[in-house]
């Protein structure tokens, strides 16, 4: 691969390649063909997100490349990341389903609530509070929707306050 299969070794012992393509600011009509021509070079993490819009394009790519027999399924790395409107522990399962069904896969390889910021929120106080969130994600690793689980943007001290309440502490912090 591209990458010469140079991965990391995360702390829930799986291993993530190192060098993904980012599909942030991908604009309609390209992804999917940046996608295909990625991992037709050799890439094999692609990072999404819900509110990139673009998961359903990125899906039709990763389809298309399963039926070309360029790669299978089992030698990518997905990551996709949970958007501030979703925190409520009711609603992080229905997100992730939204973003497998775009992608049209069964799981995620990586599951990363994307920033430590809700939408609604009074003051300093998150509503949902971040165990709630936190909690959810748990489940889907648990249930296998999403094989590992982390955050993205957050501070060494937000992260650190993780440690009082999670069972599973977050895989990576995927910062900018």
């Amino acid at each position: 691969t591209i990458t010469g299969g140079l991965t990391v070794k995360l702390n829930d012992g799986r291993s993530m390649p190192v060098v993904g393509l980012g599909t942030w600011k991908s604009k309609p009509g390209d992804v999917k063909q940046a996608v295909k021509a990625a991992v037709k070079c050799g890439y094999r993490h692609i990072d999404c997100a819900y509110c990139y819009r673009n998961e359903a394009e990125v899906g039709e790519a990763l389809q298309e490349l399963f039926a070309e027999e360029v790669v299978t399924r089992e030698e990518l790395w997905i990551t996709s990341k949970l958007w501030n409107d979703f925190h409520a522990e009711e609603e992080v399962p229905a997100a992730c389903a939204h973003t497998l069904r775009d992608l049209k896969l069964d799981y995620l390889d990586l599951y990363l609530v994307h920033w430590p910021v809700v939408t609604n929120f009074t003051g300093d106080v998150l509503n949902p509070p971040v165990e709630e969130t936190w909690r959810a994600m748990e489940a889907l690793r648990a249930a296998g929707k999403a094989r590992s689980i982390g955050v993205s943007n957050w501070s060494a001290k937000k992260l650190a306050a993780m440690r009082a309440h999670a069972r599973v502490f977050p895989a990576v912090n995927q910062v900018e």
